[in-house]
This record gives structure tokens, sequence and C-alpha cells, in this order.
């Protein structure tokens, strides 16, 4: 499957997530990437696109379990974005999660790899 969406600043609080061990372990054990500190940002528009990772999120995935009360647990995918980059969606399971925004995370910032800026679209390949 996949999603296009725009770059947007993030919230600036993925990186203090990607550091946390239990988190990090995961990421590293589960997914095979040992996190950058912080996410890739997209804001998905387009209502086909909307609808197809609102299918994405039925989904099982890959589960990430917080190591308290104080976390929420997360779902992941596997991805590919612009062909060139690989990642893994990153799923907050809180009721209040934009159901139009994706996070991704990889081993390299991303917007380093693909020269990109906020407002550039990119294409998100979901395994």
């Amino acid at each position: 499957m996949v999603i296009k969406g725009r770059i947007v600043d993030g919230l600036r609080e993925a990186g203090f997530f990607t550091r946390l061990p239990w988190a990090r372990q995961q990421f590293v054990t589960k997914l095979g990437i040992d996190p950058y500190p912080g996410t890739l940002n997209l804001d998905i528009s387009d209502a086909e696109d909307v609808e197809k990772l609102r299918e994405v999120k039925r989904r099982k995935g890959i589960e990430i379990i917080p190591a308290g009360p104080d976390f929420c647990s997360a779902k992941c995918f596997h991805v590919l974005v612009s062909g060139k980059v690989k990642g893994a969606l990153i799923i907050p399971q809180i009721a209040d999660y934009p159901e139009s925004k994706l996070e991704i995370i990889a081993s390299d910032r991303i917007r380093d790899i693909l020269p990109s800026n906020v407002g550039d679209v990119v294409e998100v390949q979901i395994f």
C-alpha cells in the first residue's frame, strides 16, 4: 500500500521517546531499526490516502509495549519512504492521535537522506 503525505514539523517530542531504553530496544529487536532520535512527520490530506491509513491502523502490526503506565503502546509497520529509505511507521495507541498523521522512524535522519523540506510531498510504501 502506498500513501502520500506532506512533510510537517512535529511537536519535538519523538526524540525523547525514541531514546527511551525500553522503546529503543524494541525498535532494534522487533523492527531492526536503531532509531535516529526523532521522526519524520507527514500530514495526509487526500481523502483516499486517509482511508488507506485507516485500513492500516486496523491491521495487527508490530507492537511496541511500554515499560510502565506513564507511556502508551504503539503499533508499527515497515515502510519505504520515497523508494529509498527503510523505516517504520509508528502509530501511538492513544485515543486522540490525529487520524491524518504519519510518524516514521529510521536509522538515519530521513530529511538528510532525502532532500526534503516542510511542505514537500513524499510517498510511503507500507508493508
